[in-house]
């Protein structure tokens, strides 16, 4: 029995990111959220230093 998934190729569903068109969105939330965190912790090292 072949399953679908076998040929090693993703369907068109599973291969859509969740909370944007495309790909490319979620890379930019990733290191949007990572310049953020960067800033954010740069600042509270300043702050009690």
């Amino acid at each position: 029995m072949k399953d679908k998934h076998s040929d090693g190729q993703l369907s068109a569903a599973s291969d859509k990111p969740p909370f944007f068109k495309s790909w490319k969105g979620m890379y930019w939330l990733v290191l949007g959220n990572l310049a953020f965190l960067i800033i954010l912790f740069y600042i509270i090292t300043r702050i009690y230093s």
